[in-house]
């Protein structure tokens, strides 16, 4: 196994800060088309579609008919659910009510 030399480590450094500044970029671009809602009225329809169809007012647990939770359901629920989360953490609290509270 042989040791990086000192410039190969600030190579990789040096990529490495620059993919998280390029992951930092990506982030706060959506966080901006996110908290849109207000001024454009397609935003708003997008986010409250996809607040819709990820369950997010509904329970994610399922329970049979026999009174067992169906853990592949549930999971499958959870899974759907997160994404309008991740989504859901970039809005500001204005979005959060112009899109969760008007219905």
């Amino acid at each position: 196994m042989s040791e990086k030399t000192p410039e190969e480590i600030a190579k990789e450094m040096g990529e490495k800060e620059s993919a998280r500044a390029r992951a930092r970029q990506i982030i706060e671009e959506a966080r901006i088309a996110i908290n849109a809602a207000k001024e454009n009225k397609n935003v708003e329809i997008l986010l409250r579609y996809l607040m819709r169809v990820s369950g997010f007012h509904q329970k994610p647990v399922v329970v049979g008919a026999d009174g067992d939770v169906k853990v592949n359901s549930t999971l499958f629920n959870s899974g759907r659910e997160a994404l309008y989360h991740d989504i859901r953490a970039l809005m500001s609290v204005e979005t959060k009510n112009i899109i969760e509270r008007s219905e």
